[in-house]
């Protein structure tokens, strides 16, 4: 098989039960999950054992921090973390625990909550982010050529727009 064809088949070729499951398409979506758990895993170990920040920690403070004036909604947040109004509420409890981000009502709708990056999580934003980028560095930019980088990028763009554009019931 040529670099960057798709295998045909699950390797090891066995017998299974359900012959659709050797399906081309099915060992795709295993490779690209297979792919995005192993460098969260590897990723986040090192962001954690660098900086102590945990990497779903990381993803809060990078999207709190790029916001405009450096704060999101918490339904903004949720949306963009994919996490449920609960599930965002309990990690923002632990990361504004530790300092890192503060809740900021709202002026004009007493039901908006902010989240706002703190002093003290802009400069763990800076220290991690300098740790993440070398832990990508190694475990992603440099195992892939240039063009492979781009036609990543591309792809992935590709299918978060098609996947974001479909939805749940698109179609029927």
């Amino acid at each position: 098989m040529a670099a960057g064809d798709l295998p045909t088949q699950l390797e090891p070729s066995a017998p299974t039960a359900c012959p659709d499951s050797d399906d081309p398409r099915i060992t795709l979506m295993g490779l690209l999950i297979e792919a995005n758990a192993k460098l969260t895993r590897l990723l986040g170990a090192e962001l954690e054992q660098g900086c102590g920040l945990p990497l779903t920690w990381f993803d809060v403070l990078v999207r709190v921090g790029r916001s405009p004036d450096r704060r999101l909604t918490m339904t903004q947040l949720a949306a963009e973390i994919s996490l449920t109004s609960g599930g965002v509420t309990r990690l923002i409890d632990r990361v504004a625990e530790a300092g890192y981000v503060e809740r900021q009502s709202c002026p004009t709708d007493r039901r908006t909550v902010y989240v706002a990056l703190t002093p003290a999580g802009q400069a763990m934003l800076e220290r991690a982010t300098a740790q993440h980028l070398r832990s990508l560095e190694e475990h992603l930019v440099t195992p892939l050529t240039e063009p492979e980088r781009s036609e990543l990028a591309t792809i992935l763009t590709k299918l978060r727009n098609a996947a974001g554009a479909a939805g749940p019931c698109a179609g029927r």
